[in-house]
């Protein structure tokens, strides 16, 4: 069940798809925990991250768990270092970065230790931010489900989709976009927003020989290829695409609700993003290195019980980034045992 705080987040944004003016600051989950520290720890732990768009972040939880523990310093240093969402903690975790983890498990016989430690932005073109599937303002479609995307980008159809769409008409549209074919947008393969539309919706799938990345300079970086993007689905009313909602803040395309493979319709909005409904929301974790079988070391699993506390979800919003619910919250706790 949702907590009070997160109905009503939930309730008030799905009445509106509009953008928000201004950066995004969202309460905890009142039915988190406080944090009730359970031993006393002592030392340096040293940290490892590719952005820079959790810098005061991680400064408050270092200097609020200094509060808690005196003898414990954690200092994170910024790096030139992806996938963008992953934060390192202690020492053995190089090879976290990484697209899979194949590098970490030859390195050291496991697979590495992660926890999810707060939810993405929303729309902040600086930060991990969710991800977005868009059409043609014109279009009349609303809503998508997350196998019908996968039929429409992969041709393996790998969550179960009965057959192929290639068209509008198979979407549910009538009169003039019945017959019209369905054109895909996207990004360059390298592109973390990418990957993450891969995994998401397509369990790794390669992508249909029609998926078209709108250009031909493979040197541009996302914000380049994301105004290409917006700039050919104005011209393309039969178009759709997927994005970091940071990107797409164009009046000549629209955002569609997704439902997930249970039938979860979530909207584009910040309140089901923070509440689970919404399905392409991304995280933004730390990995450490923690033995097959063995225990954590015992200031990297007091510093990320802390994380997780109400006191820690608290300080999410010094970046923009929005809470993980309670009962998320209460899952990755439990990986710490």
């Amino acid at each position: 069940m949702l907590s009070p705080c997160i109905r009503i987040l939930a309730l008030l944004a799905v009445a509106t798809t509009a953008w928000p003016a201004a950066p995004l600051s969202v309460a905890p989950d009142p039915a988190l925990p406080h944090y009730v520290p359970e031993r006393p720890v002592a030392g340096t732990l040293d940290g490892v991250t590719g952005m820079d768009s959790v810098e005061r972040m991680m400064a408050a939880w270092g200097a609020a768990f200094k509060k808690q523990h005196p003898q414990a310093d954690i200092t994170i240093t910024q790096k030139n270092v992806g996938p963008e969402e992953r934060i390192a903690l202690g020492p053995n975790t190089d090879e976290v970065f990484r697209p899979d983890s194949t590098a970490y498990e030859n390195a050291y016989g496991c697979e590495p230790f992660r926890v999810r430690i707060c939810l993405a932005a929303f729309i902040l073109p600086s930060h991990v931010s969710a991800i977005g599937v868009y059409t043609h303002k014109d279009n009349p479609l609303t809503r998508i489900s997350l196998a019908e995307l996968d039929a429409l980008f992969s041709d393996e159809r790998r969550r179960g989709y009965p057959a192929a769409i290639t068209t509008w008409g198979q979407l549910g549209l009538t009169g003039e976009w019945a017959d019209q074919p369905v054109r895909l947008y996207g990004f360059y393969w390298r592109e973390d927003v990418t990957r993450y539309f891969r995994e998401l919706v397509m369990l790794d799938a390669p992508f249909k020989a029609a998926y078209r990345v709108p250009g031909d300079d493979l040197k541009r970086r996302i914000p380049a290829v994301a105004r290409d993007i917006v700039a050919a689905m104005t011209e393309d009313r039969y178009a759709i695409a997927f994005g970091n909602f940071s990107y797409f803040q164009s009046d000549q395309v629209k955002p569609l609700a997704l439902s997930d493979r249970n039938g979860v319709l979530g909207q584009p909005v910040v309140g089901d993003m923070v509440s689970g409904r919404y399905p392409l929301q991304r995280y933004l974790y730390f990995y450490a290195n923690r033995p097959a079988g063995g225990p954590l070391d015992p200031l990297v699993r007091e510093f990320i019980s802390f994380v997780l506390s109400r006191e820690g979800q608290a300080l999410v919003a010094l970046d923009h980034y929005l809470p993980l619910s309670a009962a998320v919250a209460a899952t990755e706790r439990a990986k710490l045992d």
